[in-house]
């Protein structure tokens, strides 16, 4: 399992330094994370349950059930589990782009929740593909660039997050199945 690590390693370091340019230590920290993310996600929720219909609605209503209980439960419970520090406490000459979290490293959260949001977004809007994975994919790719995450924490939390959204609409649809006809023989 050595020479796993010393990919992870290689990956993180030729992500991180190699690739390093202006354009990409604008980009990346923005993509990570920004100010203006929380009002977009607002916006586009207020969207889907104004203008999307029924099926807006519900992919809204599987954004809320699915996202958030993943990324504080299970993404939360993996990382005090594997008790993973992040790349940045081990190697100080990294090219450290974002501040210094408290939290462990692997999985990546945020790869987790945006790739949940595009299994979710890809069962109930077919086409969302096309923004939605390139997105997910250059959140992940940023956080391995910023130096917060390896390559290996990205890939778990973008493993885990689709699996835990698939298995969580699963399990919201086979719930209704089950008690839908039941108590709302109407709907």
């Amino acid at each position: 399992m050595h020479w796993l690590e010393q990919l992870d390693v290689g990956a993180l370091r030729f992500v991180n330094q190699t690739l390093s340019n202006r354009f990409f230590d604008v980009l990346m920290p923005f993509a990570s994370g920004n100010r203006y993310f929380i009002p977009s996600v607002v916006i586009a929720g207020l969207l889907l349950l104004w203008k999307g219909g029924t099926r807006g609605r519900l992919c809204a209503l599987m954004l809320a059930l699915i996202v958030w209980p993943g990324d504080s439960f299970i993404c939360n419970l993996i990382k005090h589990a594997v008790a993973r520090p992040r790349p940045f406490l081990v190697f100080e000459d990294l090219h450290l782009l974002l501040g210094r979290g408290r939290s462990f490293s692997m999985p990546s959260s945020h790869a987790a929740n945006w790739f949940a949001a595009t299994m979710i977004f890809l069962v109930y809007y077919r086409r969302s593909w096309w923004f939605m994975l390139p997105l997910a994919c250059l959140v992940s790719f940023s956080r391995v660039y910023c130096g917060v995450h390896y390559p290996s924490d990205v890939l778990a939390g973008a493993i885990l997050g689709a699996g835990y959204a698939v298995a969580g609409m699963w399990l919201v649809n086979s719930l209704w199945q089950w008690t839908g006809r039941k108590w709302f023989p109407l709907w």
